[in-house]
Order: structure tokens, then sequence, then C-alpha cells
């Protein structure tokens, strides 16, 4: 880890998918603090139940640099893009940072939350119902969606777990 200067600002790395940790290291041999909150969920095979430690934001990483070096950023493998408002980066505080870490470390027990909107094209990736799309149409609870299937040009309302679901984009 480097020595900071006043200039320096966390930006948002958006990446592609499943990369972050190769894209973290690589971003950390250009000698810049990169940070990629994890947290651990289990996996569960036909014959054993695996934790493994993943992304808590898919997609995206946090990189302390000079705006004005961003290009060197850009340039690691598998980057897309510097997430951006109005054309300039956006900079996330270390105040927000600290947050994240200090949660990260807890030892809490960490979900990550889905924020599908009304109207999206969702997937069933888990459960009996595995590989059916079909449109949000209400959030019931904070745990559970209603999902319309649309089957043999009919549909019908499902409750599926949130986690469970995956957009289609």
């Amino acid at each position: 880890m480097c020595v900071s200067s006043p200039e320096e600002k966390w930006l948002v790395v958006y990446t592609k998918p499943k990369l972050e940790k190769k894209i973290a290291a690589e971003i950390a041999s250009m000698a810049y603090e990169c940070y990629l909150p994890l947290y651990t969920v289990a996996r569960k095979w036909s014959d054993r139940i695996k934790r493994l430690r993943q992304p808590l934001f898919p997609n995206y990483l946090f990189v302390k640099i000079n705006p004005r070096e961003k290009f060197r950023v850009l340039s690691a493998n598998g980057v897309i893009r510097l997430v951006a408002f109005k054309g300039e980066p956006v900079a996330v505080s270390d105040e927000e940072i600290a947050r994240i870490r200090m949660i990260e470390t807890a030892g809490c027990e960490i979900t990550r939350e889905h924020n599908y909107c009304i109207g999206e094209k969702v997937k069933v990736v888990e459960g009996v119902l595995s590989g059916l799309e079909g449109i949000l149409v209400k959030r019931h609870t904070d745990k559970r969606f209603v999902v319309q299937l649309p089957l043999i040009n009919q549909s019908i309302g499902v409750e599926i777990p949130m986690h469970c679901l995956e957009r289609v984009s």
C-alpha cells in the first residue's frame, strides 16, 4: 500500500463479469491502492457445500488514484470504464470506504440486497423453477418476489425467494 497524496480519490471501476479479483490484483501491481469488498457465500453442489469469497458488489471495485492518472487504470485488462456522472469520475469518500471495510471485517453474516425494479425481466437461477424467465410484477416482502412467468401464452404468479433470481439483460 502506498502513501496517498491529497489529490487521490477513491474512484469506482466497472469491470467485466467474474474478473474483479484478477483486475484488482493487476491494478495493485501498478502500485495503486485497490479495494475489492468480499463476502462469504455458501454454494451447494450435489456432493458438498463450499464457502466461497465473492465480490460484495459484482463488477465493481474501488481504486484510490489521482483522477489525472485514470488512464493507467483504464488500461488494465478487463476494466470497462470508470463510473462517471456528467462525464466526471464519481469519487467515493474515505468515510464510505471505511464503513464498507468495517462491515466486511465485523464478522457478521452479510447478504447482498438485490434492487430489482417492477417490470424488470428476471430469471430463476435456483430451485425447481430454475431456468424460467419472467417479469417482476410486484415485490411481496423484503425477502420474496412475485414473478409472472408466461407459459403457454398464459401468466401465473409465483413467489420466488430473491436469492433465486437474477436480472436478465
